[in-house]
């Protein structure tokens, strides 16, 4: 069964100097491939770059486009490029937009599929969705060599489809990373988001205001979950106070065993609580 899409969409905030720390590109795209992951299995919608020093903004830019494309997608949108060396080291996504069929005449009537147009011919646009033929769209297409989400509406005798975005899927389709041109305080200051979560070691331990959280959360249409560097917390870089800038500030891992918890550690532990607000809330068992 395919995840859903979430009716509340998260976004999480990472800093630019993610990766500054490690010492070797290799390493570097492990642990932008560990948020990646992270991101995905726990149905993240948007993954935000904001400014930090040392940046390395743009390696982690490529790298998660890189990897939340389609692997039959991979060779035509992306051309070799020194940051993107070690990719082959990213663990799969396997979500939804990227399957492994190859078959077209195994393709369902009404499934996704993410492609990229090769032309025009006869008013229609020839369309790679990955498998053994083109699909013919009808609709608005972007321009020879964008990608773009198609629906299958016909599979035989020939292969046909129309354009489609993000919108019209209605299961979990991946994640969109966008920089922001600025620091964290900025982007939490934007009218982007109705509910703002920072993560922090000085935070109120989760579990004291998870009933206050779950309270707006079921209201909320956009969260942003923020993440601190790994040289300075959110509380370093905002030193006037994470309070005038996030609704909540909550320590997910108390009495850690480590004297630093990474950004890569911090994103997956923090994402597996929030997952379980779209549960209902708990109740007591009468035995």
């Amino acid at each position: 069964m395919s995840p859903r899409k979430r009716a509340t969409k998260i976004a999480i905030a990472v800093s630019s100097s993610l990766v500054s720390e490690a010492p070797h590109l290799r390493e570097k795209t492990r642990i932008i491939g560990e948020v990646a992951r992270a991101a995905a299995l726990y149905r993240v919608d948007d993954v935000h770059i904001y400014r930090d020093e040392p940046d390395e903004g743009h390696l982690i830019q490529q790298v998660l486009n890189y990897i939340e494309t389609p692997q039959y997608l991979r060779r035509q949108l992306f051309k070799k490029r020194p940051e993107l060396r070690y990719v082959g080291i990213l663990p799969p996504l396997r979500t939804p937009h990227h399957p492994l069929e190859k078959r077209s005449d195994r393709l369902r009537l009404g499934e996704f599929r993410e492609g990229i147009v090769l032309g025009e011919e006869d008013e229609d646009h020839l369309v790679d969705i990955g498998v053994d033929r083109p699909l013919r769209a009808t609709g608005r297409a972007p321009s020879v060599g964008g990608r773009k989400t198609v629906q299958i509406m016909a599979v035989s005798p020939e292969l046909r489809g129309r354009f489609a975005s993000w919108r019209d899927v209605d299961i979990y389709w991946g994640f969109q990373t966008h920089t922001v041109d600025g620091g964290i305080g900025k982007l939490a200051l934007s009218d982007s988001f109705d509910l703002k979560i920072a993560t922090s070691k000085q935070g109120s331990l989760y579990g004291q205001v998870e009933p206050l959280i779950r309270g707006r959360w079921s209201e909320s249409r956009r969260v942003l979950v923020a993440f601190g560097s790994p040289r300075r917390g959110l509380s370093g870089m905002l030193p006037d106070g994470l309070s005038r800038y996030f609704d909540f500030t909550v320590n997910v891992i108390p009495e850690q065993g480590c004297e630093t918890v990474r950004t890569e550690e911090a994103v997956p532990a923090t994402l597996a609580i929030l997952n379980l607000l779209d549960s209902p809330s708990p109740q007591v068992l009468n035995l």
